[in-house]
This record gives C-alpha cells, structure tokens and sequence, in this order.
C-alpha cells in the first residue's frame, strides 16, 4: 500500500486482542467492551504473560493498568519486549492523568494512553484504529519498517490560512506523520502540529509540510506531512523514537 493509497474499511477484521491485567471489573469491562465491538478478545494476568506459555500474536495488545507510574513503566518495558509481542500496538488504560505518565508511555512505544474511567466508545474508537492499522501494515513492509502507530490528539495551524483546527495523529515516523483532521488541505501546505497531553495541549509545535491528502470512506480528510525546520530534529525523540529504536 502506498503512501496516499486509501486503506480497505470494509474487509472483516482478524486476530484478537489481548487485555492484560489483574482479574477484576476493570479488566472484565475492557474484555467486553471489545467484544461487543467484535474483536475476538482473550485476558490473561502479566504473571500468566510471562509464566513460559507460548503466545499467539494478538494484533492488539491493551494493559489494563492499576500501578503506580514506575511499574507501569516495568511492565510496558516487560510486554513489549516479549517475543510474542514485538510491533504489536499497545494500548494503555491507566488512572493516572498528568502529563509525565501519558507522555512517558507513548515516548517509551506504546501506541496509546486512555484514561481511565474509560469511555466505551473512545475505547472501540482507539482499539478499532489500531487494529485497522497492524492489519495494513501487515500488508506493508516499508510502513511497518517505518513507522508506529501513535493515537494523540493535535491542533493543526494552517499558516496560510491563520486557522486552527483539531486533528489527530494515527501513526508516525521519524521524518512525519499521519493526521486525521476535518479541514481540507493540499499538498505543500504548510501547518504547525500541536501536540496535546490527555487534558490539553503540550504547547510543542513541530513546523510540517503536506505531502498528500485524501478523503477516508467516513468523510474524515488524512493527510501525510513531513517534518520541517529545526522540529524535524526533535520530532524523533518527542514521538518516541530514539526509545524505541525505530528511525
């Protein structure tokens, strides 16, 4: 699949999720909510993740978390370095809110980071893109060489345009991104992605170039941008990939 091609909506889901965490109502509510969306779904504690067995690859992982920031941390590290796990999305649920946690996690590779008490639809909304993204960069060599997907919120400054407008970052490279956004733009625009925190912006700009534009079956407009300027050099590091070791 290239660059700007459009990706195929309507072919059936496969594979499951994994929700991974202490048995409990939360960890029960997460599994069947994801089922109700129609993923297949199986849980399992980490003591059971890493007692030995081993694992089908799920095409989503989703750590259902009740720790404190640092074993949270551990345990991120502990599962993403599992062999079953490796380039599979990871989906953190988490009570804490400041800012370190969430930007700590998606720096050290997870793809997203919810809130908890989670709301249903933001749950299937962020797991259904992720899935639908492992799926067609199974597909894709170059794009799951190059890039990660990374679920964040952004505002969009169109500089021409003096116009701001809020979007969404669906995954990311070293170089640029991919945003989701409901204003038209054209190729060699140039914006300024703003990235936000859970609650709000982070107030980091990084300058960006479009390279295409297409409209996705739902109405909703996907651009690709490349980094520019002096941001171009910390964008690596600001989406998580000196951590990660993905260039």
């Amino acid at each position: 699949m290239g660059e700007g091609e459009a990706e195929d909506p309507g072919s059936p889901r496969q594979g499951y999720a994994l929700v991974v965490g202490p048995e409990g109502p939360d960890r029960d509510w997460a599994a069947v909510t994801l089922q109700e969306s129609g993923l297949e779904v199986a849980a399992a504690t980490e003591d059971e993740i890493m007692g030995g067995r081993d694992w089908v690859p799920p095409t989503l992982l989703v750590l259902d978390d009740h720790a404190s920031r640092e074993d949270r941390k551990a345990t991120q590290k502990r599962l993403q370095g599992h062999p079953s796990f490796i380039g599979v999305p990871l989906l953190i649920l988490a009570y804490d809110a400041d800012i370190d946690s969430y930007t700590s996690a998606l720096t050290k590779g997870a793809a997203g980071y919810l809130v908890k008490p989670v709301n249903a639809d933001e749950l299937t909304t962020a797991a259904g893109k992720l899935v639908d993204w492992k799926r067609n960069a199974d597909r894709s060599e170059k794009r799951r060489r190059l890039r990660r997907p990374l679920l964040m919120k952004v505002d969009i400054d169109i500089r021409a345009r003096k116009l701001r407008v809020p979007g969404e970052l669906v995954d990311a490279s070293g170089a640029g991104c991919r945003l989701e956004l409901k204003e038209a733009l054209q190729s060699g625009d140039l914006i300024r992605v703003v990235l936000h925190g859970h609650d709000d912006s982070t107030h980091v700009a990084l300058g960006a170039e479009v390279r295409w534009h297409r409209v996705a079956p739902s109405g909703i407009h996907v651009v690709g941008v490349r980094f520019t300027g002096t941001t171009a050099l910390l964008a690596g590091k600001l989406l998580g990939f000196a951590s990660t070791g993905l260039t």
